[in-house]
């Protein structure tokens, strides 16, 4: 699991690119509004399957999941990017199911930010999920405001950084996590919309935690890809997300699975 680590850690690295424009508009045809909640921007939904894009840096485990069950999500994969040290296997598998990929070698930063700029805008996704560990340039940042989506390994606000997992640890937190959360600017300050919750254990090992906290992740993960196929993913006045039709207010996962739940064991 530990191998899985920029799959959870490194990917917060991506929200150090610099000032974006103002949250893009979504346009192609392929979104009409629903009509608008109390106090609640109008969600948008969808008449196609959701695309997306994926970014990798490790075994590209939460990216396997969803490729499994495109079907039940309503997603087509539309590109997975990966890095030089992501998983030596990840081209026979997209090979085998049907996604294009696109694996860069050790380049220079600047042709890095043009090729992934190319590469990601291109792909004309819906969404773009990062497990990466490398920034992401501000163009791409730009494009896809408000459907970059990242995974964090801590209950955000608290332990923000690479290293979530381990500071929850190394501080005595009597509770750990993991944050899904949209990518801003600010390093992890992104509206939160999912996070589960795991009680921590004294002297237990970061690989042991992960392991627990990666049963929670996966189904999480699955279920807010679900929801942003679904069109039920929008913002309160405040700029906060919203879930139209969750159910918040329970333990260990909020909002709280619908279509998913966790593995006996991973």
């Amino acid at each position: 699991f530990l191998r899985e680590a920029a799959d959870y850690k490194s990917a917060v690295q991506v929200h150090r690119a610099t000032a974006r424009p103002e949250h893009a508009t979504q346009s192609g045809g392929r979104r009409t509004p629903h009509k608008p909640g109390p106090h609640l921007e109008p969600f948008m939904a969808h008449s196609l399957r959701l695309r997306v894009v994926f970014c990798v840096s490790g075994n590209g485990l939460l990216f396997r999941a969803a490729v499994a069950r495109r079907a039940e999500l309503a997603i087509e994969p539309a590109l997975l990017v990966a890095r030089p040290n992501a998983a030596a296997d990840l081209e026979d598998f997209c090979a085998a199911h049907g996604v294009p990929i696109h694996r860069f070698a050790r380049i220079p930063r600047e042709a890095f930010d043009r090729t992934i700029s190319e590469v990601c805008i291109g792909a004309n996704a819906d969404l773009v999920s990062l497990t990466f560990d490398r920034i992401i340039p501000p163009a791409v940042v730009a494009h896809y405001a408000r459907r970059i989506i990242n995974v964090h390994p801590s209950l955000l606000p608290s332990f923000a950084g690479t290293n979530g997992a381990a500071d929850t640890l190394k501080n005595g937190a009597r509770f750990g996590g993991a944050t899904i959360h949209e990518v801003v600017d600010e390093v992890d300050a992104g509206p939160i919309i999912a996070q589960c919750a795991v009680a921590t254990i004294p002297g237990e090992s970061a690989e042991a935690f992960g392991k627990r906290m990666f049963r929670l992740l996966e189904p999480m993960y699955l279920q807010v890809l679900k929801w942003y196929a679904e069109g039920r993913v929008g913002h309160d006045d405040a700029g906060r997300v919203v879930i139209r039709g969750a159910r918040y207010g329970e333990l260990p996962i909020a909002p709280s699975l619908e279509a998913f739940t966790p593995r006996e064991s991973v």
